[in-house]
């Protein structure tokens, strides 16, 4: 789906992610002594000379866009860590510089304000979710700042327990347990509903159906994001000793949501693959996830 945000943009959040270059030297106190150390390392020396180079292209492409945004508009830089405690405003106009990760980690926090994912190192990054290059970027920043860039509205998964917990995810949410642990649970879509042990369960979005679910599917996961749909797909279902492993795929929706009630003492669920970004899932706590009333509006 296909629409433009219309409202000017007030603000402008640059969202960066600390590069491996400057977490080594941070590590290790000084260029020199992390260039020693990776050298140390099989094929160190040229992962360190990457990151050197990766680290110019992050800098470059972020000293560009400052550069070309209006002097009468706020902005502020924000690095990934940050991104769960920082407020943000209505007028806001968000831009992922870097990995696609960023798009992801920043999207679920987002409530229908634009979403740029800028790749700052075309040659080093994919970046299905990214784009713009920053030369593009730059070219259409008056349109976006006007609102009269279109965006693409995708889905995002949420995950809302009965004791009050809000979960939303990107990519996937997964129920399970917080270790190699086999989870326990029960199980309920439609008229189905069964108890399970298995290695836990995978609910994804449009988004994120090419990476985590896919490897599990293959080509039968993959979707539209946009779709007001969710996918789930049960990890090595395990059938006995009163558990059964019948309910394994399906599609969750608004009015079709997946339940899941928890058997054991300490499950969790989290998006994303971070499990800091979680919610607790202790025996007896029930989750409904369904698709959120939250859109991510992705500039094109």
């Amino acid at each position: 789906m296909h629409s433009t945000v219309s409202d000017v943009r007030e603000r402008i959040v640059i969202l960066t992610r600390l590069s491996e270059k400057v977490a080594l030297e941070r590590r290790y106190g000084t260029t020199a002594q992390a260039a020693f150390m990776m050298t140390r390392a099989p094929e160190g020396g040229a992962d360190f000379k990457r990151a050197v180079k990766s680290d110019d292209a992050q800098s470059f492409a972020l000293e560009r866009i400052r550069r070309a945004l209006p002097q009468d508009i706020q902005s502020v830089e924000i690095d990934r860590s940050l991104v769960a405690q920082f407020v943000f405003d209505p007028g806001d106009l968000v831009v992922a510089l870097g990995q696609d990760g960023l798009v992801a980690n920043v999207g679920k926090y987002l409530d229908g304000q634009p979403l740029a994912g800028v790749n700052p190192d075309p040659g080093a990054f994919e970046g299905a979710l990214l784009s713009f290059t920053v030369d593009s970027f730059i070219r259409v920043l008056p349109e976006v700042l006007a609102g009269r860039r279109p965006t693409r509205s995708v889905v995002l998964a949420e995950a809302m327990s009965d004791d009050g917990q809000v979960l939303r995810g990107f990519n996937e949410i997964f129920v399970g347990a917080p270790t190699h642990q086999s989870a326990r649970y029960r199980l309920s879509h439609g008229n189905a509903s069964e108890l399970q042990s298995s290695s836990g369960v995978i609910v994804s979005t449009g988004s994120g159906s090419s990476g985590w679910l896919r490897s599990i599917m293959g080509d039968a996961a993959a979707f539209d994001p946009t779709r007001e749909m969710l996918k789930f797909c049960v990890r090595e279902a395990w059938p006995g000793r009163g558990f059964s492993a019948s309910l394994i795929r399906g599609e969750a929706t608004v009015k079709n949501p997946l339940i899941v009630e928890s058997h054991m003492a300490r499950g969790v669920a989290f998006a994303d693959g971070i499990e800091d970004d979680a919610v607790a899932f202790d025996a007896g706590v029930t989750i409904r996830i369904a698709p959120s009333g939250r859109r991510v509006n992705l500039l094109s």
